[in-house]
């Protein structure tokens, strides 16, 4: 679902932006009801990080008559305190938290030795599939361990 929220961008001519829902990650925040609120009170419900890197705030706000959703930009900092505010943790060391100049940690390192042309191949298909050469040995890797579960070869995993 695309929704409408009011961006930072104070340049912009037009200050609202649209995001799809579908291809944001949602955090959740305040699950309070809104029958549970007294009218002129605003609280934050959820957060998306849209596909562009926008942090957009959803709140909603009880009036007398009706209950007003909205959605507004964020800034990093303010995304930052919010999720750990709301326990989400792991999102918050995962966007804001991990060593400057460095890949967060994806795995064990694996050291190994190939011929000039396995090394090749190996650039070929990274340009290919237009992903950096670790990525590409290790999808490389996962497709080799699944194939041989597939064919039940001695020594592999079977998946469940």
């Amino acid at each position: 679902m695309q929704l409408a929220y009011l961006s930072l961008d104070s340049d912009a001519p037009i200050r609202s932006r649209l995001f799809d829902t579908e291809d944001s990650e949602e955090f959740e925040g305040d699950a309070t009801l809104p029958s549970m609120r007294k009218p002129g009170t605003e609280w934050e419900v959820g957060m998306y990080l849209t596909r562009d890197g926008a942090w957009v705030l959803n709140v909603l706000m009880v009036r007398e008559r009706d209950v007003v959703n909205m959605y507004r930009e964020v800034d990093g900092a303010q995304a930052h305190q919010w999720l750990k505010r709301y326990q989400h943790l792991e999102a918050a060391e995962r966007h804001f938290e991990r060593p400057k100049g460095g890949r967060p940690k994806i795995g064990e390192r694996l050291i190994t030795t190939a011929s000039a042309r396995v090394h090749n191949e190996i650039a070929e298909l990274a340009e290919m599939y237009a992903e950096p050469v670790p990525d590409t040995i290790r999808r490389l890797l996962m497709e080799a361990l699944e194939h041989r579960r597939i064919i039940g070869a001695p020594g592999s995993r079977q998946s469940a």
